[in-house]
Formats: structure tokens, sequence, C-alpha cells
């Protein structure tokens, strides 16, 4: 217990002495720029991804400024250094990015049971229709490139994607697994018609500017999101959201 305790503060202490910039000035915010998800980055600057960043970078004395933004709108921020990290966004390797994720996102179609009676995967989409929220550009994406889509649509908001999918306007509906539960949840959404199948799971991290100041940011964060996961103090922040915790993305 004694080693685990000093081991802890021997990391905190590293992490403050990262906060000093290249020019020796330390590191007081880091400016977030991202859309806001219910139960993630709520409005009011609570859910588990803000909880996730203040819990990383208040300990070493650095304040969580956050924007939210429309997605496209917060890639520009973070492109011309207006951000320095964005968040819940997938590696790539133009972006600077750290080596652990913030969470596991579970990607789900959401489809009418009297229309798709057997499920097959992700094959099952082949040669149909589907529909996503604005900017989210599921067809890019490599695990999809397989699927041949009769039709795709992009629509702005949930209400209106679920209006489509249940007059028949599209065969399914696709999003992060926990957006789709939390409208069904403050929606009251009957889903006796309705089934949901997970397409695939994968890492979701913060990227970081081009910047100085936000490599530093971003070495801070891989040492001090480890910290949080030895300590539990992690699964407590899944936990107390009711998010599906995957602790094999820090078992590294």
């Amino acid at each position: 217990m004694k080693k685990t305790k000093f081991i802890s503060v021997l990391t905190l202490a590293i992490a403050l002495l990262m906060t000093t910039s290249a020019f020796g000035e330390k590191i007081t915010s880091i400016r977030i720029a991202t859309p806001s998800w219910e139960s993630q980055t709520n409005r009011d600057g609570s859910g588990l991804i803000f909880d996730i960043v203040r819990s990383v970078y208040e300990p070493v004395g650095i304040k969580m400024d956050y924007k939210l933004v429309p997605w496209k709108r917060a890639e520009a921020m973070l492109s011309s250094n207006r951000a320095d990290a964005m968040l819940s966004a997938r590696k790539r390797k133009d972006r600077l990015t750290p080596e652990y994720p913030m969470w596991t996102e579970y990607t789900a179609a959401v489809f009418r049971k009297d229309n798709i009676t057997a499920w097959s995967g992700i094959k099952t989409l082949e040669g149909r229709k589907a529909i996503w929220l604005r900017g989210y550009d599921f067809h890019t994406d490599d695990k999809m490139k397989p699927v041949y889509l009769k039709w795709w649509g992009e629509v702005d908001a949930y209400a209106q994607g679920w209006s489509m999918l249940d007059k028949g306007r599209t065969d399914f509906f696709i999003d992060a697994l926990v957006d789709i539960n939390q409208y069904i949840k403050k929606s009251r959404v009957d889903m006796s018609p309705y089934r949901i199948e997970i397409l695939w799971g994968e890492p979701s991290y913060m990227s970081f500017a081009e910047t100085g100041k936000a490599e530093k940011l971003m070495k801070i964060y891989d040492k001090r999101i480890i910290e949080l996961f030895k300590s539990g103090e992690l699964k407590k922040l899944f936990d107390k959201w009711d998010i599906r915790y995957s602790p094999e993305a820090w078992q590294k």
C-alpha cells in the first residue's frame, strides 16, 4: 500500500513538472472544443468525458476551459490552434494523439424488427439505406468499406432520424451506442418495435493541436490517465455515469 501511494505521488510530481512550457511559462489551462453529448459533455460542464479531463488535469493545476461547438467546427478550431484539444476523436496519422484512449466507444445500428428480421453483423447493412448525425461520416470509416449502402444521409437531430426510421424512409440509424441509449431513456422511446445491434467498438481519444503547449498537455494526459486507471478512480467515473467500462483500453 505504501509503495502504491509513493508511486502515485511520484507520478503526480512528474506531471506537475511537465506543466512548465518550453518557454518556461507554467501551463494553467487547457482549451477544449467539443460538441455537446448527453452524459458525456453536458452544457453545464458535467458528464463522463468532462469528468475525465478534469480528473487528469486539475490535480496538476490545469483548469479546463471548454467551448461547445459542432464537430466540424471543433476540428477547424483544433487545426487553427484556437483549441488545445478536442474530445472523443478517432486516432489519425495527421493529428497529435496520445497513446491511451479516453474510453472505448461502441457504434451501433438501430432498426425496425419488422423491416430487418435477421441480423448477421455489419453485412446486414448491405444494399440498405442508412442515416447518421451530420458530420459523423460513417461512410468513410474503414470498417464500412466492405459494405455497399444503397443510400446514406445525414440528419441534424435525433428526433429527425428516429422519425425517418419509424416511417420507413431509412433502414438503419447509426450512432454511438451511449448516445442512442441516452436518447431512448430521455425521450422514453417504446423500443418494442426496434432492435439495437453493435457494429464495432474502437478506442476514442483526445486529439491535440500541433503546438508545444498541446504536446506537453498530451504527455501529461498519458501519465495521468494510467494513474487514474490503476487507482480505480477511472472506473468510478464510468460507474457514476452508468456508461460501459472497458478496462482493456488501458491494459497495455
